[in-house]
């Protein structure tokens, strides 16, 4: 038989904490303020509420995973708020302990506020302000002790009360001086906030701004009724009035942290759905732009685990993913049996905010369990592109070797041959013998020509020397119809002109055999990272690729340098031709 739970579900553990430490900072803040609540009922049901509402909202925020040392804060400032109220009893030392517990409460808000997500103040400034906020406002404090009386800060000549050299006019100036100090305190306090904006990712700068509103507003309010206490003739009821106010202002704040922890939870209680709903259909890119509006990240990157090592997004695979850049963080993510899946690389401030993040990818890893096979895959056709790329540049290579052999030493040979059957021709008494001599150095001429063509077509050599523009204008100039060209003198990878250089070729020769064009149009240019030519006829359109054909060959060819080739040939209006070849880097 399943027990019956004795609480609730959403009375758990951590919400009866945190109501039990308001309930007793609440009967605390009563005790302490008895002689003045008993005539003032609604201050103090208002303050009383809000005293236990400070120091829940903090034990929530100290049970949670988001700013625990933030919600201890504030559980400690409830806490002094509520001694603050000592001041009622108006005698021993009661006061004394008040307005020191009210510098505390201060203090203790003003360090939740700046250590808010981690464990210490960040920075600095947020290092120095603490300091300034701990000197001004408790150090403050006690100079204004030492040189007072009570009764001038509204209390019973009875207190005990550190008098040092008690001089009334200097009272009045040191508290001015405090007073001022502390509104510096509370503007530099919003100028910290707000100069971390730039520096946050989009969770936090979302947290930020309704923070640092409410601290403007908040501290503004609470030292603007500090003001009442500034004058000559202050009473018990004008101290108590101000701590009203100030401890009711400052219950803002609490809230907003309260407010931003639950905007927290919400988004790890509903990232399940909103990553299905981004990665569907599922592949590599949604899962990764998923993650990224997820977690407020737009430079989030994502290597999937396959085949034994990491491969990137489009496939490549990079080797082990190098170690994070200034300002981001690597978390790598394992499935169920431990196996690595993934590694995330994230903005360094997504560490404050681990449970959302561990709640996305665990709800993403079904998905990235299916895009791994999608990686899988892309490695291995990257590794054939690779691998096709380099037998294009190896096969450039060695016709540019093979047109140099044939040029050197075959075309060599066959020169010092004529030349011998020259100086036989020349030795020969017998006319029969002089003139099958001359036969032989005309089919040797003729042998050396159709080698120098082949040479040529094998790899031109004025193409490795001078680059793609003179070699197209000398293909030009043989070309049976006008050719218009536009080529740049700048030189490209051996590679890549060798495959313009045949695929440019091809295309002249289709236009002027199929197409039967009467002027064609060459244009090649650098654009975006790559080299971009067009091929423009104005032959009789209607051209389509056909297998095994000479189009089908340039596209193959020009595919294996991971270029596109696009074919626009409307029947009876030209054909354009475009090659985009993607530069080396």
């Amino acid at each position: 038989m399943r027990a019956v739970p004795r609480w609730p579900l959403w009375l758990g553990a951590r919400v009866r904490r945190a109501a039990g430490a308001g309930t007793v900072i609440a009967a605390a803040a009563l005790a302490c303020g008895w002689p003045y609540w008993r005539g003032h009922p609604v201050p103090a049901a208002v303050t009383l509420a809000c005293c236990g509402g400070f120091a829940a909202a903090g034990g929530l925020l100290a049970a949670g995973r988001l700013g625990r040392r933030t919600g201890a804060a504030f559980v400690f400032a409830a806490a002094a708020w509520a001694v603050t109220w000592s001041a009622a009893w108006n005698g021993g030392a009661a006061p004394l302990v008040s307005v020191f517990a009210q510098s505390v409460f201060f203090v203790a808000i003003g360090v939740g506020v700046v250590i808010y997500p981690g464990r210490r103040p960040a920075g600095a400034a947020a290092r120095l302000w603490t300091a300034a906020a701990v000197l001004v406002m408790v150090g403050g404090q006690a100079l204004l002790c030492a040189v007072s009386r009570p009764e001038w800060n509204g209390f019973a000549a009875s207190a005990v009360w550190p008098s040092v050299r008690p001089d009334e006019e200097v009272f009045r100036c040191a508290q001015r001086a405090v007073t001022v100090a502390m509104v510096a305190l509370a503007g530099a306090l919003v100028v910290i906030l707000l100069a971390r904006l730039p520096r946050t990712g989009r969770l936090d700068r979302a947290f930020t701004v309704p923070v640092a509103a409410a601290v403007t507003v908040g501290v503004s309010a609470a030292l603007a009724v500090q003001g009442a206490l500034l004058g000559t003739a202050v009473t018990l009821d004008d101290v108590l009035g101000v701590y009203f106010l100030q401890g009711f202002c400052a219950t803002t704040l609490p809230i907003v942290f309260l407010f931003a922890a639950l905007r927290a939870r919400l988004a790890e209680l509903t990232v399940a759905e909103r990553m299905h709903r981004l990665t569907a259909p599922v592949s590599v890119e949604k899962v990764r732009d998923a993650l990224r509006g997820v977690l407020g990240d737009a430079a989030l990157d994502l290597w999937l685990w396959a085949d034994g090592g990491y491969v990137g997004v489009d496939g490549r695979r990079p080797g082990a993913p190098h170690g994070p850049g200034p300002g981001r963080w690597r978390h790598e993510v394992r499935t169920s049996g431990g196996e690595p899946l993934a590694t995330v690389d994230l903005a360094a401030a997504l560490r404050d905010h681990g449970p959302l993040v561990e709640a996305a990818l665990t709800a993403g890893g079904r998905a990235l369990e299916t895009v791994r096979l999608q990686a899988a895959a892309r490695a291995a056709l990257e590794r054939a592109r690779d691998a096709r790329e380099r037998l294009v540049r190896v096969q450039a290579a060695e016709r540019e070797r093979l047109a140099a052999d044939l040029q050197r030493s075959a075309r060599a040979r066959l020169r010092a041959l004529e030349e011998t059957l020259a100086r036989l021709e020349g030795a020969a008494a017998d006319p029969a013998a002089r003139e099958q001599a001359r036969g032989c150095r005309r089919e040797l001429a003729e042998a050396v020509a159709e080698l120098d063509g082949l040479a040529r077509g094998v790899h031109p050599a004025i193409l490795a020397d001078a680059g793609l523009a003179p070699a197209m204008e000398l293909v030009a100039a043989r070309a049976a119809v006008p050719v218009r060209l536009d080529l740049p003198a700048a030189r490209f990878p051996q590679e890549i002109e060798t495959t313009l250089y045949f695929a440019l070729c091809e295309a002249l020769a289709n236009a002027v055999k199929h197409a039967r064009a009467d002027a064609v149009e060459m244009t090649v240019r650098a654009a975006g990272g790559g080299v971009v030519a067009e091929v423009r006829d104005d032959g009789a359109g209607g051209a389509a690729p056909a297998p095994h054909g000479g189009l089908a060959g340039l596209t193959d060819r020009v595919r294996a340098l991971r270029g596109e080739v696009a074919l626009d040939s409307p029947p009876g209006a030209g054909t354009t031709l475009t090659i985009t070849l993607p530069l080396p880097g």
